[in-house]
């Protein structure tokens, strides 16, 4: 019976970290992305920047990540003071058996 319970459980634990594995790089990038838009929104108006130029510099960002983004999925609003950056888009989790469709909106407010 404890046998049992041991390889009950390290299954469930490795089940859990193959799910950490798959699902954890979309959202830490997804934080890098949303740590970059805010850096720049931020120093847009300092840094002389277009919407166009911001729009590149994110759509590089998020290429570099990996992120499934689209350039057209960039939105880039300029104030007197700083920038609103939006992005949509939708990463796919795949666990093997199961795959979820996961939408991010990162945002350049805090």
């Amino acid at each position: 019976m404890f046998r049992l319970k041991t390889i009950l459980a390290l299954l469930l634990l490795g089940v859990a970290g193959y799910v950490c594995k798959r699902v954890f790089p979309p959202y830490f990038a997804n934080s890098q992305l949303r740590d970059k838009m805010y850096e720049e929104a931020r120093f847009a108006e300092a840094n002389e920047r277009s919407a166009e130029q911001l729009r590149d510099i994110i759509h590089g960002e998020a290429q570099r990540l990996d992120i499934p983004l689209r350039r057209d999925d960039i939105h880039v609003e300029k104030h007197p003071n700083a920038a609103l950056i939006t992005a949509d888009y939708t990463v796919t989790v795949d666990l093997y058996y199961y795959q979820v469709d996961w939408a991010f909106h990162p945002t350049s407010e805090r």
